[in-house]
């Protein structure tokens, strides 16, 4: 694989993160106002550490909650996490 490729994993179940996808998902915690939801671990892409990329559901908690499809990048770098994007598509 190449540095910035994504590696792309075969989907399962959700409950069937690897150890590192679910510890990766684990980062995005609590951000205040919005909930999200993991539909799909897309995999993993070599960069500075390793970036998680996940299609997730986002519900904006406002007077009419919103809800999106959004892709979420987390950053795993000497066993720290940081979010480092998130993305509508839809």
């Amino acid at each position: 694989m190449k540095f910035g490729e994504i590696e792309i994993i075969e989907q399962k179940e959700m409950t069937e993160f690897t150890q590192e996808a679910a510890s990766a998902w684990n980062a995005i915690g609590d951000i205040v106002g919005t909930q999200y939801k993991p539909l799909l671990y897309i995999g993993g892409q070599p960069v500075k550490g390793v970036n998680h990329i996940f299609i997730a559901e986002q519900t904006l908690i406002l007077a009419r909650p919103e809800r999106h499809i959004v892709i979420v990048t987390i950053n795993e770098f000497d066993n720290n996490y940081n979010v480092v994007g998130i993305e509508r598509i839809f």
